[in-house]
């Protein structure tokens, strides 16, 4: 016969809700893809003209650090759009 004390804690929905976002990959993703994609922009805008014309004269750096911060943008967003929501328990 189980006690009150021995049955487990009961989660709420609010708190399943919240834990499963939490590490949800696409946040990790997208969050690391914005740091990354905010460096190499900055690199290539404030770099030498050296490094920004080696690849036969275009700003790989610039470039690439815009389309890591938007695919980074796109990855939050959809995370945010579309949250997880955590099975119910069996």
């Amino acid at each position: 016969m189980a006690t009150d004390a021995e049955k487990p804690p009961e989660i709420d929905e609010a708190t399943a809700k919240k834990a499963a976002n939490r590490f949800d990959i696409r946040r990790i993703i997208g969050g690391v893809f914005l740091v990354y994609g905010v460096i190499l922009t900055v690199v290539g805008l404030f770099g030498s003209d050296t490094v920004k014309t080696k690849a036969a004269g275009t700003n790989v750096n610039l470039w690439t650090g815009l389309a890591m911060l938007a695919v980074g943008a796109m990855m939050v967003a959809w995370a945010l759009m579309r949250p997880v929501e955590p099975s119910a328990p069996r």
